[in-house]
């Protein structure tokens, strides 16, 4: 293996997905992201080595600029390539991606937020959705779903499967009041957020969060894949929270 990923087994044999994870043997530790200063030419260098080890083209991957919003994209033929070797080029103000497209590369993005990539069994669906805490509060999920919903009516969620990604853990996670007032102003999340009186903080579990998300827009409990990775504590783990790291973990998700 070239370059240290997850690569997730028990997928369809048509379907490749993985996350990257933090390799000191690689330059700037692994990183793939263009948008956090790090130096562009190893980075797209490190691209390329994950696009030779899955056996597909760079020019194949589609990247977006995230911006913690709850906007999901149709990826198209036409986005092939798009921010592949540059951020201009990228999908703008996007923080879910997904495509009927086979040999694309879609993923995001993250570094203590919570990764979901997700593959319809029925379909060619799949996608990968970016929901840190913000994009959790904004429910980014039930958005991508209804954009997919909105354009098929036959829509099946039952055949639908869910994988997430290393996230922050609920130990690590530590939120003032305000931050704790968004997730409680859900209306579902409060199982999901305790008070550490110790710390002085709240403790919110995102990823438990995310998933009774998905769980509220079709997906069947047993199709939903969870995490028991924490990146702030886990050696090969980015975590902007530890120490505003440039590194991003990237999620991805194929079918070839």
């Amino acid at each position: 293996m070239i370059h240290m990923y997850i690569q997730y087994d028990k997928l369809p044999e048509d379907i490749i997905a993985g996350t990257t994870l933090k390799d000191d043997t690689l330059a700037l530790s692994g990183n793939l992201a263009l948008h956090t200063g790090d130096d562009p030419e190893m980075i797209i260098t490190n691209r390329e080595k994950l696009a030779a080890d899955l056996k597909l083209p760079a020019n194949r991957f589609v990247f977006a600029n995230q911006t913690h919003s709850k906007n999901a994209h149709l990826v198209t033929t036409s986005d092939l390539g798009r921010g592949s070797r540059d951020t201009t080029s990228a999908i703008d103000d996007v923080d879910a991606v997904y495509t009927y497209e086979k040999n694309a590369v879609i993923g995001v993005f993250t570094a203590d937020c919570v990764p979901v990539l997700f593959y319809d069994e029925r379909t060619d669906l799949i996608g990968a959705i970016h929901s840190g805490w913000k994009g959790t509060v904004q429910d980014i999920v039930s958005q991508t779903f209804a954009q997919i919903k909105a354009a098929d009516e036959d829509f099946y969620m039952g055949s639908v499967k869910a994988i997430l990604g290393p996230s922050i853990s609920q130990t690590s996670f530590e939120v003032d009041q305000d931050v704790a007032d968004q997730f409680k102003a859900l209306g579902y999340a409060d199982d999901f957020i305790k008070w550490d009186e110790t710390r002085g903080k709240f403790l919110v579990d995102n990823q438990a969060t995310v998933i009774e998300q998905l769980k509220r827009v079709g997906f069947l409990a047993d199709n939903i894949r969870p995490s028991d990775q924490d990146t702030y504590v886990m050696a090969d783990g980015f975590s902007y929270r530890l120490d505003k790291t440039k590194g991003r973990h990237f999620n991805f998700i194929a079918r070839v």
